[in-house]
């Protein structure tokens, strides 16, 4: 029987929606700080905000950056406040949009797990506030770490992100500046590659396509996962099909052509000729040859980066297949994950760019998906496993996603104090 019913799925109770601004308010603000800080390069807070800053002001510096949408976002301010201010507060509000669509979609999500509708208004005003804390925990998670100068299972690093990563680097604008893009086109491209066979429609594609041409001209990080798996899948389903797909898949691939005209030109510009300092620029192959300079065992950092999402994974492969074989976004999440690996493992940059790892933020877009996905399969793990014996299992999947959690505050609050994360 249905009780005080919200029909709209883009509608929330009054407890949801001031608990969301109250968070959103606050989590904002200190992002804002954080920026700004860089943006004025204050003693001890170090990023790469400075050549953005420049970039803004029309400086010229040693790195290309030829993803405009940031830059010109900020300049739209510039002239009024200074590029320093503009640009801190550009990379805040596109921060705070990436907030903003994933409370949308993971409130879409979660209703459906927990049959929003057929609850009573006390809770649905519980489920909102859930949803609001999920939210924002997906922005705070970070990888998992032992105390600093401590080794983890034998080993001592360094650093305690690089080499292991994070979902959320907060040491780097471009990448949260094209996270509200690439979220929409993780659902989208979900959406298309679910229907373009039985029903291709172009306007079914134009949120798609334009979602992966500004996370394109905002950074290409995301593309470099998610446009290579779009062809594989597309490449399966022709041979699964016989032949049947191709005329839509086609018409799918004609979507992306401005993406990949974006594509060309970016790359003519960083991966041809000499760079900055005169050596040979482009994209090289050689198996863990970044990555291993940040990690003394790979496997070890995957775990420690992952441990969430792997645990759950593996629970649910065990314990309750069916509920997860079907649900597409999870899987697709999963998909993003191992390419962004296997890129990886196997592509790196020449020249004095090598040691940045900027194949490893696909890596980084790949984990957030797949926490996002795991968050909400974990809801409907603690709905439907509470009151059996597998209640063992829920305990360990909120410990481990406390300790993620404890890690990504602390992680935030060092930056955030004024440190240097390259001493994190």
């Amino acid at each position: 029987m249905k009780k005080n019913p919200i029909k709209s799925g883009l509608r929330e109770t009054m407890a949801g929606k001031v608990t969301f601004l109250f968070l959103l308010f606050l989590y904002t603000g200190v992002m804002l700080y954080l920026f700004w800080m860089e943006c004025y390069q204050v003693p001890g807070f170090q990023s790469d905000m400075p050549d953005y800053v420049n970039k803004v002001a029309g400086i010229a510096g040693n790195y290309e950056f030829p993803y405009p949408i940031l830059f010109w976002t900020a300049r739209l301010s510039a002239w009024l406040i200074g590029a320093k201010a503009a640009m801190a507060i550009t990379a805040a509000l596109f921060n705070l949009a990436a907030v903003v669509i994933t409370k949308y979609y993971m409130n879409r999500e979660i209703r459906k797990v927990s049959h929003y509708d057929d609850l009573t208004q006390g809770r649905q005003a519980m489920t909102d506030i859930l949803v609001n804390l999920l939210v924002f925990s997906l922005f705070l998670l970070s990888n998992l770490y032992s105390p600093k100068n401590t080794a983890f299972f034998g080993f001592d690093y360094a650093y305690r992100c690089m080499g292991i990563y994070t979902p959320n680097p907060f040491w780097n604008a471009t990448y949260l500046a094209t996270r509200p893009f690439a979220i929409i086109c993780f659902f989208e491209t979900v959406k298309v590659l679910s229907e373009y066979q039985k029903d291709f429609q172009w306007k079914n594609c134009v949120l798609f396509a334009v979602s992966l041409l500004l996370t394109t001209m905002t950074k290409p990080s995301y593309t470099m996962v998610v446009v290579p798996l779009i062809g594989l899948i597309l490449l399966i389903q022709l041979i699964v099909s016989r032949g049947k797909s191709f005329r839509n898949a086609f018409c799918l691939c004609v979507t992306m052509i401005p993406t990949g005209i974006a594509l060309l030109y970016q790359f003519s510009g960083i991966f041809t000729g000499t760079n900055a300092m005169g050596e040979e620029t482009g994209i090289a192959i050689g198996f863990a040859k970044v990555w291993s300079n940040y990690s003394k065992s790979i496997p070890l950092s995957i775990i420690m980066g992952m441990a969430l999402p792997i645990g759950v994974l593996l629970l649910n492969l065990v314990f309750d297949f069916k509920n997860i074989k079907s649900n597409r976004y999870y899987w697709f999440a999963w998909l993003n994950y191992l390419m962004g690996t296997v890129m990886f493992l196997i592509f790196y940059e020449k020249g004095f760019r090598m040691m940045h790892a900027n194949f490893s933020w696909g890596y980084m877009h790949g984990m957030f998906f797949v926490f996002l996905m795991t968050l909400i399969v974990m809801v409907r793990n603690i709905r439907e496993w509470w009151k059996s014996w597998k209640v063992i299992f829920v305990v360990g999947e909120i410990a481990v996603f406390c300790y993620h959690l404890v890690c990504g505050v602390n992680f935030l609050m060092y930056a955030v104090l004024g440190n240097d994360l390259a001493g994190f």
